[in-house]
């Protein structure tokens, strides 16, 4: 039954070809299924000195239904947590070392978030890429459902974006980035907007 949603969220975006692509030539990466357990390891250890980065997914892990990213890029000391919970109104807040601020979603970026993140199978992935960008990138995602971890995305060098699946699943936690991604910066440019024309 979930499937046939997927593949009907699926269509729906306009994102279905007929030529199925399993992995994006340029940069020749794979989204690799890996168990939970050693994925979390993985990514949480990445960073295991800093006793903030640990609580963020510490705490996360009593959310019983929300998403969570981690974004960390070269030239920036610490990374960035946007952690949304569904059941709390989808409370939304961008969490770094020194900052605490509530991000707003349109109605249907809402609605779309907790349809995918209920349709998804539940699998963790490792994005392995062959060549990268030059310089370093870190994005991790977390979905819950249900008060169980649903979906894990992993990937270390290159944007989730690079990859180009024929799996479904990929393609929907493709789209929780999209969507928390597009959240964060519509928000952030309205909020310097009215701070402008405050002055």
């Amino acid at each position: 039954m979930k499937q046939i949603f997927g593949l009907i969220l699926f269509l729906s975006f306009g994102v279905c070809k007929s030529q199925k692509i399993d992995v994006s030539d340029e940069n020749k990466c794979l989204a690799v299924t890996v168990a939970s357990e050693v994925l979390q390891w993985q990514y949480i250890g990445l960073r295991g000195d800093f006793a903030s980065y640990k609580s963020e997914f510490a705490n996360f892990a009593k959310v019983k239904n929300g998403a969570l990213l981690y974004k960390w890029q070269e030239g920036h000391e610490n990374g960035r947590f946007l952690i949304v919970d569904f059941d709390e109104n989808f409370r939304a807040v961008l969490k770094t070392e020194k900052l605490s601020e509530e991000i707003n979603f349109s109605v249907g970026d809402k609605k779309k978030l907790k349809f995918t993140s209920e349709i998804l199978e539940k699998k963790s992935y490792y994005q392995s890429c062959k060549k990268d960008h030059g310089h370093d990138n870190l994005y991790i995602l977390v979905v819950r459902c249900n008060n169980e971890m649903k979906a894990q995305y992993y990937s270390p060098i290159n944007h989730p974006y690079e990859i180009k699946s024929s799996d479904i699943n990929v393609y929907l936690i493709q789209e929780i980035f999209r969507i928390m991604d597009q959240s964060f910066y519509k928000d952030l440019k309205t909020k310097n907007n009215a701070k402008v024309r405050k002055v």
